[in-house]
């Protein structure tokens, strides 16, 4: 029953945009709005210096290029401002990939059990006008469990899992500090041998973030989604991207792209190619199983916390190699028969985790 309590009390705070940034999206800080043009001022009437550019909160960052045109009329020593920058359209593709080893950890009663998981993203971005980006992005995750033991999982011996995610999204800012954003989400996640119709589950997300400027932006978000044994999952989806001082910021927007359960994360800039950060995630994995067995067609869930330390290099612009190393705590494995009957769960004990992710963008 705790474990129950402190599962709840951790998914709102470990619970990662990452469910749908890294499905289509991007990790990219707000971009500075371009300052409005001074009025033409005279000899008599000094020009105002001070300007305050503000800051978007979007995700899409458009490439700003800047051009003046100034323009003196000796007779009346008048000045003519700076042309405005003009934003042209940001389009990229992005393609990413990642594995993770999960080493062997007890399973509660009696067994064992590890998995090996594969992950590979392709996402594209449009600007289509000033205010509003359209991201699409496809995510695939494959899982091989592998089960020891006398265990209830055991018997039911699911080993090849296979997920995969669609997910289309609309980021539309509102002013130079709010914008929203909406997604509807299509998965199919079962065995290899599960009946594909059965696999299909759909959901939406949607939220609002405030940018402050470009270094403190802060969101809220919920995630819908319907799930395999009939019911709902609701999750909810902090935007977090703030810098506390030069250098050192808390963000759950800046995990490798490929991850789907990156979290909050305490990241430390080392130097123009390297980040190191600290942080944890909620993992949420449920499926169909095979459509013949012990529990043909019902459903396996598996759900932990991760606790990890990741390094990032950037030898290029372009390219990006994250390097994972952390720990699985409260694992917690779940069966639910043909009828979406609750069957069993049991608890697993703590496993070390090991991963390397990588993405390129053209």
């Amino acid at each position: 029953m705790m474990r129950k309590y402190v599962y709840i009390a951790t998914t709102a705070l470990l619970t990662s945009s990452a469910i749908a940034q890294n499905i289509g999206g991007d990790n990219k800080p707000a971009p500075k709005t371009p300052p409005k043009a001074a009025p033409a001022t005279t000899a008599t009437q000094p020009p105002d210096t001070s300007t305050t550019p503000t800051t978007t909160p979007a995700t899409t960052t458009p490439n700003v290029a800047a051009e003046t045109a100034p323009n003196t009329a000796a007779a009346t020593n008048a000045s003519t401002p700076t042309a405005p920058p003009t934003e042209k359209p940001s389009n990229n593709l992005k393609i990413s990939g990642g594995y993770m080893h999960q080493f062997n950890t007890s399973i509660e009663g009696s067994g064992s059990y590890s998995a090996e998981r594969a992950f590979f993203g392709l996402s594209s971005r449009y600007t289509l006008s000033e205010t509003v980006t359209l991201s699409v992005g496809v995510a695939y995750e494959y899982d091989y469990y592998n089960f020891t033991g006398n265990s209830i999982f055991a018997a039911t011996a699911w080993n090849n899992v296979e997920t995969l995610g669609i997910l289309p999204r609309f980021d539309i800012r509102l002013s130079d500090h709010w914008s929203v954003g909406a997604a509807p989400l299509l998965q199919m996640s079962g065995e290899s041998n599960a009946s594909a119709g059965k696999t299909i589950t759909g959901g939406a997300l949607a939220n609002f973030r405030y940018a402050f400027d470009e270094t403190h932006v802060l969101g809220i978000g919920l995630l819908v989604k319907g799930q395999l044994n009939n019911s709902v999952l609701a999750v909810p989806v902090p935007i977090v991207d703030w810098e506390i001082k030069k250098g050192l910021r808390i963000s759950n927007v800046r995990g490798p792209e490929a991850n789907p359960s990156v979290g909050l994360e305490l990241v430390q800039e080392l130097s123009t190619q390297c980040n190191a950060a600290i942080g944890g995630a909620w993992e949420y994995r449920m499926f169909r199983l095979n459509d013949n067995g012990l529990f043909a067609n019902g459903a396996g869930l598996e759900q932990q916390i991760t606790l990890y330390g990741r390094f990032e290099w950037k030898p290029a612009t372009q390219f990006r190699v994250d390097f994972v190393a952390g720990a699985a705590l409260m694992n917690q494995l779940k069966i639910y028969d043909g009828s979406n009957n609750f069957v069993a769960s049991e608890d697993g004990g703590t496993a070390l985790v090991l991963g390397v992710f990588a993405s390129y963008k053209f």
